[in-house]
């Protein structure tokens, strides 16, 4: 099975960052901006908005290259019926400018959130306003390696640093909407099931796993530096950096978020999937909140 590797360790990439943060740039933007999360990954970065990864950040011949996908350059601005030819199937787009084709500083990167918000749903909404309101939060989106043979990558919504007496601990989060089915235990797919998943997958990957969060601590803090201020990080994310011990508990720490839900559906569906699942989730330590945006991690 493949490791579990994170972080940039090519040459001069966290320096070439640091100088186009300097300028007017789509970059400078997104540090500035801190509702994005910058996910580090295999010597690239993801920036995530609801979910969505409006741009993928790389380091090719000496040059930072940013790449996003095209549906995220459809204007949001549009408006208007565009006229079809009945008879020729044609679409009338002459003179019609429906993507942005040049990014501008200060303007284009909040057309490009309109636009990938389009593609986020209620799950992936409240994953980023958890993500908003826990400057911990060190990691989205954690994804391991697939099985030999099978093409599902077992992907963990959220990782934070939580400070204990001993140092920071690495906690893992599994985020689910009221109405997700895979929060009912019964059948092949579900969340007790992810969650042994995940431990299991943890566990082969444990050193690995600390060493590579280790290194993405000091990112976020060079992220953060880079900002002059706009992007904050937890202190045990800083003190991770400047090499304070980091542990992952054994066996992991996996825990379960539940949110979307009004006082009505908690008091009524929430406690009653509780009720029927009890012996299966007595093991999972679960935070639940109708508003995403009121958790604490």
């Amino acid at each position: 099975m493949a490791g579990f590797k994170r972080g940039i360790r090519k040459s001069g990439m966290i320096e070439a960052l640091a100088e186009l943060a300097t300028k007017d740039s789509w970059w400078r933007d997104v540090l500035h901006d801190k509702s994005l999360v910058i996910g580090v990954r295999d010597d690239y970065l993801n920036v995530y908005w609801r979910g969505q990864s409006i741009f993928k950040v790389e380091m090719k011949h000496d040059r930072i290259v940013a790449t996003t996908h095209p549906k995220y350059l459809l204007n949001p601005d549009l408006s208007g019926q565009v006229a079809l030819d009945a008879e020729t199937g044609a679409f009338a787009l002459d003179g019609f400018d429906a993507l942005t084709r040049a990014y501008v500083p200060g303007e284009t990167l909040g057309k490009l959130k309109r636009a990938a918000g389009l593609f986020a749903g209620e799950e992936k909404e409240g994953v980023q306003a958890i993500v908003s309101a826990n400057p911990n939060v060190v990691d989205v989106e954690v994804a391991f390696p697939a099985e030999p043979g099978s093409r599902s990558v077992p992907r963990i919504d959220i990782a934070t640093f939580n400070e204990t007496e001993d140092g920071v601990k690495l906690v893992f989060w599994e985020a689910k909407v009221l109405g997700n089915p895979e929060l009912r235990t019964a059948g092949d797919k579900n969340v007790v099931k992810q969650i042994e998943n995940y431990r299991t997958r943890l566990t082969q990957h444990a050193s690995e796993v600390i060493e590579t969060y280790r290194l993405i601590a000091r990112h976020l803090v060079a992220f953060a530096d880079m900002s002059g201020g706009a992007r904050m990080v937890a202190p045990a994310v800083r003190n991770v950096a400047d090499g304070a011990p980091l542990s992952l508990s054994s066996p992991p720490d996996v825990r379960l978020i539940v949110y979307g839900f009004d006082a009505d559906q908690r008091d009524g569906a929430w406690k009653k999937l509780l009720a029927a699942n009890a012996e299966q989730l007595k093991d999972i330590e679960i935070l639940a909140r109708g508003n995403p945006g009121d958790i604490r991690l």
